[in-house]
């Protein structure tokens, strides 16, 4: 008490913070533990690199010929896949390219040496034959270049057919197919979508030399797929026919 007679001032309480709100315990039960996760851990396979094969691709590629092991990582080729056939273009097709490409080649060769050797007969000698002569040189010269060129283009037609190989699997039909040397394409059709298989012969060569066209029809929208001058297309088409076969008795319609 002061000397006016009043009471001094007495501090105020400060006001305690409240404990958290908790939902309350079902009663007689024991507090929810967070389930332990028991999934195995997920294990992300190397990624593969464009232009290379898998373990399992390059173990099948090893019964393919020197150009379907070089073709074959064009295809998708899963670990669970089978490589049943490999389909390669009948070489009569080659050997008729490269008749008619000889065949042009001497045809250039001969038609500008005939042409050389009557310049003075189609009025272009002159009165010392210097004209003529240098006439005659350059008309050999382009005939050679010519033949050489349609021989070159005979070669790279000739590769570029050999070049187009099918691969069967128990899973798809896979064609890498070379248009020109810079066009290449990849058709892939899945054996499920296989309904019927027609092979083709029409003529006496391709039934002398075993050749043929193998034609498989496709359900739905797909398109077909037509298959020229094969070897032995009633051999190809069974196997075909049954790797349909058995991935409807695996997989179901």
């Amino acid at each position: 008490m002061d000397n006016s007679g009043n009471l001094p001032p007495q501090p105020q309480p400060q006001p305690q913070p409240l404990p958290p709100l908790m939902p309350p315990d079902p009663i007689g039960q024991p507090p929810l533990e967070k389930p332990s996760d028991t999934r195995p851990p997920v294990t992300q396979a190397p990624l593969q690199r464009p232009g290379t094969m898998s373990d399992h691709q390059q173990q099948a590629s090893t019964v393919l010929s020197p150009m379907g092991k070089k073709l074959f990582h064009y295809i998708e080729f899963d670990d669970s896949e089978v490589l049943i056939a490999e389909i390669r273009k009948h070489p009569i097709g080659a050997i008729v390219q490269g008749i008619i490409g000889v065949l042009i080649s001497i045809v250039l060769v001969v038609s500008t040496m005939l042409l050389a050797a009557n310049i003075d007969k189609l009025g272009f000698s002159t009165g010392d034959g210097t004209g003529s002569g240098t006439i005659k040189a350059v008309l050999i010269i382009v005939g050679l270049i010519l033949g050489l060129l349609a021989l070159a283009i005979t070669a790279l037609s000739i590769v570029v057919y050999l070049s187009n190989i099918i691969f069967i699997t128990d899973q798809k039909i896979a064609e890498v197919a070379y248009i020109s040397v810079f066009n290449r394409k990849v058709t892939q059709l899945g054996i499920g979508s296989v309904e019927d298989v027609t092979v083709a012969q029409q003529g006496l060569f391709p039934r002398l030399f075993h050749y043929g066209t193998i034609v498989v029809e496709t359900a739905g929208e797909v398109e077909n797929c037509d298959f020229s001058l094969l070897p032995n297309p009633n051999f190809y088409s069974q196997k075909i026919i049954e790797a349909h076969e058995l991935y409807v008795r695996k997989y179901g319609n």
